[in-house]
């Protein structure tokens, strides 16, 4: 047989073992349940979290400077974040300020960041020196702001509230490539997590074959490339179907909150460098070989393992590996250029994760048909690294001939 055709036939063999067993459906629903609970425990978390670690800073001081005080961070607020600055809360001075200072510092019922006494004039901060750099500049503006508007009321100069005049836009330069800079980021998550999921799952693809022996009736029938070249396109087949299950999952509950919150929610109009009609199949383009990299890499390194007590030794280094490739991949985002970003556009495992960034952020389409060419060649390469050494170690028969055969698709002379 030739080599594609017995990699078809591998690659089919394995796909409907894998998709008609009843525990598929339970495989690609397990993601879906996972981040389903994390978003709605983030989403329901996310407010307490932040009123938990919002600093307070008591005010021990006379009713006028706390009025102040409040006053501004309210005007100030206002034009940023409740976040922006620290939360006020009133407590009235003792006799001893100094030591009612360090008494509600030690309260753990108040949990308070800061104590403010003194005046505006005479001002006090009492706090450890970690928390100053936040809590200290934050109250020191508060207070130059607040001296400033009580001078400007006193000279009776406080100038009459301000309208700005806006003028609208489509769209402007900073923001579309932010825009775009966000969209490379969640396409390179998007690529990261689906893979990190499912060519993981290579490592052990080959460890129960060879347990009961089927790994040599197949190696006796059809060449040992055409085996790992067809589990490969089986696993990315397999991928591929959790891929439109969850794609079609998401667009329901995308369209579903669009249709039920479009009064409340605007989308940015901005579309990738390359226009979404080139960017989507490009997505699909550098998945394909995102996942036949990494899955060859990890089929290659799973199949010198003897048991699946090895498989569970090497896959915390493999996703150490992966989030490395990640970040390196990240540096095309921000990154103008440099050796750090042409080495992520060349070095093959990162190559399709820093072209997806490319595409969202350049016009250009030329590089990505060399990259794709590039990537094939490095599956190529790799199907053939793994199975030469699958031959030797494992089979402990060398392997003779070129690393690259041109006439590897002809059949084999008879006779």
């Amino acid at each position: 047989m030739r080599l594609w055709e017995s990699a078809w036939v591998i690659a089919r063999r394995d796909f409907v073992a894998q998709v008609f067993s009843r525990f598929f459906i339970l495989f690609l629903l397990a993601p879906v349940v996972l981040f389903g609970f994390m978003i709605f425990f983030s989403l329901s978390t996310d407010a307490q979290d932040r009123t938990a670690s919002q600093p307070v800073v008591a005010v021990v001081s006379d009713s006028t400077t706390y009025n102040a005080l409040s006053q501004t961070r309210s005007r100030l607020v206002g034009s940023m974040s409740e976040q922006s600055f620290p939360t006020l809360r009133y407590v009235d001075p003792g006799e001893d300020v100094r030591a009612q200072a360090q008494a509600l510092l030690a309260d753990e019922t108040g949990n308070f960041s800061g104590v403010f006494s003194g005046t505006l004039d005479q001002p006090v901060l009492t706090g450890p020196v970690r928390s100053s750099d936040f809590v200290g500049r934050r109250m020191q503006l508060l207070i130059e702001e607040s001296r400033r508007t009580a001078a400007l009321e006193g000279a009776r100069a406080s100038p009459a509230p301000l309208r700005l005049e806006r003028v609208v836009t489509t769209q402007a330069s900073g923001s579309v490539a932010n825009l775009r800079r966000a969209l490379g980021q969640g396409a390179q998550a998007l690529i990261f997590s689906i893979t990190l999921m499912l060519a993981t799952l290579a490592l052990s693809t080959l460890v129960e074959e060879k347990s009961n022996k089927i790994i040599e009736v197949l190696a006796a029938s059809v060449p040992l490339e055409s085996i790992f070249l067809g589990k490969l396109i089986a696993m990315l087949g397999i991928s591929l179907v959790g891929l439109a299950l969850w794609g079609a999952m998401l667009a329901t509950a995308v369209t579903l909150f669009y249709n039920l919150f479009s009064d409340w929610v605007s989308l940015p109009s901005v579309s990738p460098g390359v226009g979404w009609l080139a960017f989507v199949p490009l997505l699909l383009l550098y998945y394909t070989t995102n996942f036949m990299l990494l899955a060859a890499l990890f089929l290659g390194i799973g199949a010198q393992a003897t048991s699946i007590r090895e498989i569970q030794t090497v896959s915390m280094p493999v996703v150490l590996m992966q989030l490395m490739i990640l970040l390196l991949a990240m540096t095309v985002v921000n990154g103008q250029g440099g050796a750090m970003v042409w080495f992520a556009y060349l070095f093959p495992l990162s190559s399709p994760m820093a072209m997806i960034a490319l595409a969202s952020k350049s016009s250009l389409l030329w590089p990505h048909l060399l990259a794709l060419a590039w990537q094939a060649l490095w599956v190529v390469i790799m199907v053939r690294l793994s199975s030469r050494l699958f031959r030797r170690t494992v089979f402990k028969s060398s392997s003779s001939g070129s690393l690259f055969r041109l006439n590897f698709w002809k059949k084999p002379a008879s006779g």
